[in-house]
């Protein structure tokens, strides 16, 4: 978080930072108002729109917005007409509206965003019917054109799926990428698996694995939950790196490319737009049911009584339910105990047959995927983090016993600090395998830990090749906070690295690589001690 901008929130307004969303036009940071809880509460937030920058064009589908701007200039076009937004000016975008902002100045503008969802008004309550499912009503409502009327209203993906996850109606305006996973079952929504999330009787706002977003809203018949209607399924910021790792992992080699440009050309929602859909859907789900019981009474199901009940949750504010719906990333389809427990048992028979190579190799890659899989903690100690390198190392020299040496100097007082997990990890590796690729020398890694000017001063020094004068260019501009130049770099790890800093320790470190004279490559990370 931009410390310069929480500065600026606490001081005008007094208001905590509950989420934030990045965007190359700029960033929004949604604020928790003070009391919590009314129906008719809007909701708050402090935008920025960066020099030069221009928003999407996009539809304010279910909601209203105020603007009142803070500081600097930007335009806002709302309708075809033209709103220039400056310090103490009020703007307004009705519900429905088309609407995007640019900033054509050489400043940062800043401006805050009041939203009040546009309800719809929901149907009088009705008697209820019993023993009704959800191909009943197919039978009697189209419910293929109710779908997608809705999806046309709201601008977003619908799907309509009984309890058990079976599609009922063909999805409307569903992304290609989430048909892609659903035919694969590489997901961990209740389209992708039968044990995909779901929230019973209540309202959620669900993120799957991949930061896909959508809507759960439970169809429910005299307390009887039949299905689900969904809606969204679209990313509320841009794709990270770790988002492409997470493709490649989990779809086919073939499949990969045509994975990765459908994920890029997924829809981005907007949080006015998603959280202003959950509070109708609610409404309509409700309104949706009662519709139905009526088409149902008159095909001779009048002898019931019929009753709904009604949603236990219609409105959810969308900031407690993206808290609720953040759910650890599936890990593994294999249980990692069994995985562990196998390669024990071929360590063992190994040093029982004399084979004590392949037993060390054996426990050093159980060690490493148990780390990797089993580890729950996002900072570990540096002592941890040597650990793991000496069995990465014991690897690696196993396979080129005569391509490199090692050396580690950690002085005790280092030992115990702990990092982000594989920050060290990262840096050896791609000593390893890039900086002591095609060299005519033997090359020479050393880990360095020591404290220095009450900070803690991590290292990693090879003799390689060294790395390309661009890289380091490119580092010390994102380093310097140009961070337009993040996505230009290809190295995953170095970017990565940057990013999980920066989330420990705000502004409070430093990252610098740089290329050796005499040959090699020097990595440098300093921490606060404390």
């Amino acid at each position: 978080m931009n410390e310069q901008i929480q500065k600026t929130i606490h001081k005008l307004f007094d208001l905590e930072i509950i989420d934030e969303q990045h965007y190359e036009w700029g960033d929004l940071y949604w604020l928790q108002m003070d009391p919590d809880g009314f129906n008719t509460q809007p909701t708050l937030s402090f935008g920025t729109a960066f020099p030069g920058k221009e928003q999407e064009l996009h539809t304010h589908a279910g909601y209203i917005e105020i603007l009142y701007g803070i500081e600097g200039e930007s335009i806002h076009i709302i309708n075809g007409r033209k709103l220039v937004l400056r310090k103490g000016k009020l703007g307004y975008v009705p519900d429905g509206a088309q609407h995007y902002l640019t900033n054509k100045t050489d400043k940062q503008s800043q401006f805050l965003s009041i939203v009040y969802p546009a309800l719809l008004e929901p149907l009088n309550e009705m008697e209820t019917i019993d023993d009704l499912n959800l191909y009943d009503i197919d039978k009697l409502v189209n419910l293929n054109i109710i779908a997608d009327k809705f999806a046309q209203s709201v601008s977003l993906a619908v799907t309509l799926v009984d309890c058990s996850g079976d599609l009922l109606a063909e999805p409307k305006n569903f992304p290609d990428f989430c048909t892609l996973c659903m035919r694969q079952k590489a997901g961990n929504c209740v389209l992708c698996t039968d044990n995909g999330d779901k929230k019973g009787n209540e309202l959620v706002v669900f993120k799957c694995k991949f930061n896909v977003y959508s809507i759960q809203s439970p169809i429910i018949i005299n307390q009887r939950l039949l299905g689900y209607l969904g809606c969204g399924y679209g990313r509320v910021e841009v794709s990270t790196d770790y988002d492409e790792v997470l493709i490649k992992s989990s779809f086919s080699e073939r499949d990969y490319l045509l994975a990765h440009k459908a994920y890029v050309n997924l829809n981005i929602i907007n949080r006015n737009h998603l959280k202003s859909v959950a509070e109708t859907l609610s409404i309509f789900s409700a309104s949706l049911v009662q519709m139905i019981i009526h088409s149902a009474r008159g095909k001779q199901i009048s002898a019931y009584k019929l009753s709904l009940a009604k949603e236990e949750q219609r409105k959810a504010e969308l900031e407690s339910s993206l808290n609720e719906a953040r759910l650890k990333f599936l890990e593994s389809q294999v249980n990692p105990h069994f995985l562990f427990n196998t390669l024990n048992t071929i360590a063992q028979t190994s040093l029982m047959e004399g084979a004590t190579t392949a037993s060390s190799l054996t426990y050093a890659l159980s060690n490493l995927l148990r780390r990797s899989l089993g580890k729950t903690e996002s900072l570990l100690s540096i002592a941890e983090e040597i650990d793991q390198i000496n069995d990465y190392l014991l690897i690696q020299k196993t396979r080129f016993p005569t391509r490199f040496s090692v050396e580690i100097n950690i002085v005790e007082e280092v030992l115990s600090i702990k990092v982000p997990n594989m920050t060290l990890m990262v840096l050896v590796e791609n000593a390893i395998l890039h900086g002591f690729t095609n060299i005519s020398w033997q090359g020479k890694l050393i880990i360095n830990g020591f404290l220095k000017n009450n900070k803690v001063v991590l290292e990693v020094i090879d003799n390689g090749c060294g790395v390309e004068n661009k890289v380091v260019q490119e580092v010390q501009e994102f380093t310097n906070q140009n961070f337009s130049s993040l996505s230009s770099i290809k190295g995953i790890g170095l970017k990565n690295i940057y990013k999980r800093l920066e989330y420990y320790y705000g502004i409070d470190f430093s990252f610098n690589i740089e290329r050796l004279c005499e040959n090699g490559t020097k990595a440098t990370i300093e921490l606060p001690l404390s």
